[in-house]
């Protein structure tokens, strides 16, 4: 009975070993063709999630906006035919054209043609009998003539293609963050199960010679009822961590897609081992700048701009309207030559309106002036954000990464604990519930040791997304 004793003694001290051996918790976990690699995972997020899709949608958005706010450019051609007939005679027949072409400097080029005939025709309609050329300029003197509607439009559509590219960058940073964040969840349950398993596994064939023991007359009952409950102990802890790998498992699986469809997690999929690095933070990375081009801010950057052109736009509407026009009047020839021009002949005028109050403008412009300077305090408050962020996360990496090196000496020496419990045990100076104190201390230590690695690794990606590098690390 002496020899099944030190077996059930070695079984427990070849744990604590194995414990100690191992660079990290890799009990269980043998390498498989099942194994998501996180490279794997997070490119399939990005090829497939629907909210890649949306973040691409954003360079179409953009060109539809700045096809749009051309469009106030665009030549305008317009006809008019009117005409009368009555009491079998034809009163007039007016007929116009027009083509107008706009320009960016506040100019518009107009050009017309206009045919007159029959018996009653008010004098200022009269054309000759091959119709009136007319070919000449409206310019905005005051108002308009520094910046207008479409030139507006226009400044903020190029504004806003930028403002979308940004948008696109945090939607995908923002997949990324949380889809690795899931990831990390589903290693830390998944490790944590495998090691739970295998202190179930100890723990039961430590019961089943517990009772071989008591039988043979070595063991009391009391031995026998504690390596019991023991037993109990790790199953109920195992129920607790499957729960917890269920609800990550369901996590990810918010991540899963392929071909617009979402994707269920294969129950033989693996995640990769939880201590091997998914991110790499060199000592450039590690240089917090003043944070200027971050997506965040250059988003913040281009709505000021954007609403820097309203501003702009609400300021000219401060000026008086004046607008001159001048169209100098053409002949053709029924002959099929050049059309006449004398100098005599000309259409010109001008018109003018000014608000004597203003109110509308005025108040139109503070509204807008109120944008922009808000924008630019939030511009100001997100850069000290990030930037701290950055600080304490980088911080909380020194820390963290101590604690993983501390707590791996802790398990070394929970190990050597249990080794020297099971030696007392041996020469019978210990006690079944020593033993299960120091395994238990054993596995709250890997367990514990688990934790820091997810810490670390969910810091190191907070880090990167603070400093703007954690779409470089993914497509690295």
């Amino acid at each position: 009975m002496k020899a099944v004793n030190s077996r059930i003694l070695i079984k427990i001290l070849t744990l604590g070993l194995s414990f100690q051996a191992l660079p990290f918790l890799a009990l269980a976990q043998t390498d498989s063709t099942d194994v998501i690699k996180y490279d794997q995972f997070i490119q399939q997020v990005l090829q497939y999630h629907p909210k890649s899709k949306q973040a691409q949608l954003k360079d179409q958005e953009a060109r539809a906006v700045l096809r749009s706010a051309r469009g106030n450019f665009d030549p305008v051609l317009s006809s008019n035919l009117d005409q009368k007939h009555y009491d079998d005679k034809l009163y007039y027949r007016l007929f116009e054209s027009e083509l107008r072409l706009p320009t960016r400097l506040g100019v518009d080029l107009v050009g017309g043609f206009g045919k007159s005939s029959g018996q009653y025709i008010n004098p200022e309609h009269r054309t000759g009998s091959a119709g009136l050329i007319n070919a000449g300029i409206e310019i905005n003197v005051l108002q308009g003539l520094l910046m207008d509607e479409g030139r507006t439009e226009l400044k903020k559509a190029k504004s806003f293609q930028e403002l979308a590219q940004n948008q696109q960058t945090n939607q995908l940073n923002e997949l990324i963050y949380k889809a690795t964040e899931a990831y990390l969840v589903w290693q830390r349950a998944y490790s944590s199960m495998e090691v739970v398993e295998e202190s179930i596994q100890i723990a039961r064939e430590y019961f089943e010679n517990t009772k071989i023991s008591f039988f043979n007359g070595e063991k009391t009952a009391v031995d026998t009822l504690e390596a019991y409950i023991i037993l109990q102990d790790r199953q109920n802890l195992l129920q607790s961590t499957s729960a917890s790998l269920v609800e990550a498992e369901q996590y990810l699986e918010n991540y899963l897609w392929e071909e617009g469809n979402p994707n269920i997690l294969d129950p033989s999929a693996t995640p990769q081992k939880v201590d091997e690095k998914l991110f790499v933070l060199d000592e450039a990375d590690r240089y917090v700048d003043s944070l200027q081009n971050h997506p965040l801010i250059l988003e913040k950057v281009n709505q000021k701009n954007i609403y820097e052109a309203s501003r702009r736009l609400k300021r000219e509407k401060l000026l008086p309207k004046l607008k001159l026009k001048y169209m100098p009047l053409l002949t053709p020839s029924e002959s099929g030559e050049w059309p006449s021009y004398t100098r005599s002949d000309y259409k010109w005028g001008f018109s003018f309106s000014f608000p004597l109050l203003i109110r509308k403008a005025r108040g139109d412009y503070q509204q807008s002036a109120i944008k922009v300077r808000n924008t630019q305090l939030e511009i100001d408050n997100k850069r000290n954000e990030l930037y701290n962020s950055a600080i304490t996360s980088l911080n909380q990496l020194d820390l963290i990464r101590n604690q993983v090196v501390r707590q791996k000496q802790n398990i070394k020496g929970y190990a050597a604990l249990l080794e020297a419990e099971n030696e007392k045990f041996n020469f019978g100076e210990s006690s079944v519930f020593l033993i299960n104190k120091r395994q238990e201390k054993l596995l709250e230590g890997h367990l514990k040791l688990i934790d820091l690695h997810l810490k670390m690794q969910l810091v190191s990606m907070k880090y990167l997304y603070y400093t703007n590098n954690l779409m470089e690390q993914v497509e690295n």
